[in-house]
């Protein structure tokens, strides 16, 4: 059966219903103009993980929107206030060395937007000759043949060895949405915009000797094999399109055609970036609000849709406001179930058919998810004194069974050092970690594990009282200080051999949650000594950007440590916008991650 994948998103869709306009998509391989809706300049917030394939955090990460960049923190935590995006078209993209290149494609938000990545290692599959035929495969069937032809990024024929890493995705796979790059909206032949349904993806990546970064040589070719699932083999079309992912876009693009022979698809390829053997559908868009019978909006609901001839349901979760949205094929009635957290069906029906390039908004469904899978976790913060804390975060993630890859909940505390987590679990006695933040005295609990033996968890008071290790502070004109103190790191590039290359710039980043206040620093010209520096910064304190062009700072880094070190700083000065001019000063202690 095939298996279409809409682009359903984690936050509700804000889709614009103007005339469609023609947008360039640039690509080494002359891309045909894409008629996707696009929308207007944005501004938009994002954040979320960053993780590898075991689900461990990569920190150090380089995430980049549009103009704005950022890294990951030590937990791969990231941020981004007011990013300029499309209002239908966000591309969010991930790089590390070791790693593939990230990304994802969303239609964002007003509110935050969660997006949620999976790194996958560059792993060497087998090492070749340049200038002789060869064929590079992994046990499930995947390969590469080679002519043996290859050149530099340069343009230059290339002779030695060549490592070849093969990465092979396929359509079952838990994590598809987290390790597949961009989305399935793609471009077709004709210009026009497409939703995909996926019959398998292959990661090619090239490097020398050297570990340069190597490509298929001018005029050359490869031969591409990609098996299909089981459950896919006996209705998957005998020819389907290719695609090649622009990683510089973020749309997919229709390029040449693939035959299946047997159980795989066997195509040719002139150079190497993703792959995904994908038929196309006519583009329309859904959402539609899950609450219980209570009226309340239910967030972190699975919501599945499934053609009648899918081998597996496609799947998307609601937000925070109890909403999932996104693209979805028109013309067709489609089945719409919900799920609770334990994976059993608590709502189905028939949904559609849905008008090609429309919104259509469903009518709310109302669901009761089982009452034994709901856990409330509360308690109160105290100081070390026993006070209440009265500016404060508290961290909620699950452990071992009970947890998945990219769930964890953040709350701040309220007037009286309370909070409250309103979280699911579908294993018995499910264990959490929880971290608790005091802003104002800069001290910690650390991660303490607890056992929730019953749905209604009281941690009774809770003495916040370790040093914190990293902090960033800030504070403008006669406003109160901003204290973040959960997510921080800072990185430094480097002098760079490489051209285009960003180098002696350090980099920090700090927040305390999925929301704002955050805050972000660039200081380029920045040698890897510690000095006082009075231009070539950039500082993002939430929603007030300060460069030397507004503002008149002293940024003074008093300590530089190497990796896993500490990163010192203080600014001090005054910026000018539209309500005139303003003191601001900062300062940080964070550690270095790269």
């Amino acid at each position: 059966m095939r298996k279409f994948y809409f682009l359903f998103l984690m936050l509700s869709l804000v889709f614009s219903c103007k005339e469609e306009s023609f947008v360039e998509m640039g690509n080494e391989t002359a891309n045909p103009q894409s008629n996707y809706n696009f929308g207007n300049t944005a501004q938009k917030n994002f954040q979320g993980m960053v993780l590898d394939t075991n689900g461990l955090p990569i920190s150090g990460a380089t995430v980049t929107i549009g103009a704005n960049t950022v890294t990951t923190n030590l937990k791969g935590f990231f941020t981004f206030k007011n990013a300029s995006v499309k209002e239908n078209f966000a591309h969010v993209k991930v790089t590390k060395s070791g790693y593939v290149n990230a990304s994802r494609v969303v239609v964002p938000t007003n509110g935050m937007n969660q997006v949620n990545i999976m790194m996958i290692p560059v792993t060497t599959t087998s090492t070749i000759s340049a200038g002789s035929t060869s064929t590079v495969s992994l046990p499930n069937g995947t390969k590469v043949k080679f002519d043996g032809s290859f050149k530099d990024s340069n343009g230059n024929a290339y002779s030695g060895s060549v490592n070849v890493a093969l990465f092979h995705l396929a359509p079952s796979n838990k994590y598809l949405n987290e390790l597949m790059p961009g989305s399935f909206l793609a471009t077709n032949a004709g210009g026009n915009a497409r939703v995909m349904e996926t019959f398998g993806m292959l990661h090619v990546q090239l490097t020398g000797s050297g570990g340069q970064n190597l490509q298929i040589a001018n005029g050359h070719t490869a031969e591409i094999t990609v098996p299909v699932d089981a459950t896919q083999t006996a209705t998957s079309p005998n020819t389907i399109p290719l695609w090649s992912y622009n990683e510089d876009t973020g749309m997919w693009n229709e390029e040449g055609t693939a035959t299946k022979i047997g159980n795989v698809y066997v195509g040719t390829v002139s150079h190497f970036s993703w792959w995904n053997c994908d038929v196309q559908f006519t583009q329309a868009t859904m959402k539609v609000t899950l609450k219980n019978a209570a009226g309340s909006v239910l967030p972190s609901i699975k919501v599945t849709l499934k053609r009648s001839s899918q081998a597996y349901e496609t799947y998307g979760m609601t937000d925070n406001t109890g909403v999932a949205s996104g693209i979805v094929p028109a013309g067709e009635i489609l089945t719409l179930k919900v799920y609770d957290v334990c994976g059993n069906v608590i709502y189905t029906s028939n949904v559609g058919p849905f008008s090609a390039g429309v919104l259509t908004t469903l009518a709310d469904i109302t669901v009761n998810p089982p009452s034994s899978t709901n856990y409330t976790i509360q308690g109160s913060l105290k100081t070390c004194s026993n006070t209440d804390v009265t500016d404060g975060y508290v961290v909620l993630k699950s452990v071992g069974t009970n947890s998945n890859y990219f769930n964890y909940l953040s709350v701040p505390v309220n007037a009286n050092g309370s909070f409250t987590f309103n979280t699911y679990s579908c294993t018995t006695n499910p264990q959490f970690i929880y971290e608790a933040f005091d802003y104002a005295n800069l001290k910690t609990t650390g991660e303490i594990t607890f056992t929730a033996s019953t749905n209604n968890v009281n941690l009774g008071n809770i003495s916040v009282c370790n040093s914190t290790i990293e902090f960033v502070s800030y504070k403008i004109d006669n406003q109160p200080v901003v204290y973040l103190i959960v997510f921080a790191n800072a990185q430094w590039s480097g002098p760079s051999s490489t051209p285009n290359t960003l180098s002696n710039q350090l980099s920090v980043f700090a927040a305390n949650g999925p929301a704002v206040p955050l805050f972000q620093m660039t200081q380029n010209n920045m040698m890897g000594v510690a000095g006082s520096f009075t231009t070539d910064y950039s500082i993002n304190l939430s929603s007030v950007i300060i460069t030397p062009s507004n503002g008149n700072l002293i940024n003074t880094i008093s300590t530089f440590g190497s990796v896993g070190g500490y990163i010192d700083f203080n600014i001090t000065g005054t910026f000018t916008d539209a309500s005139g001019i303003h003191t601001v000063s900062a300062l940080g202690h964070v550690r270095r991650t790269l």
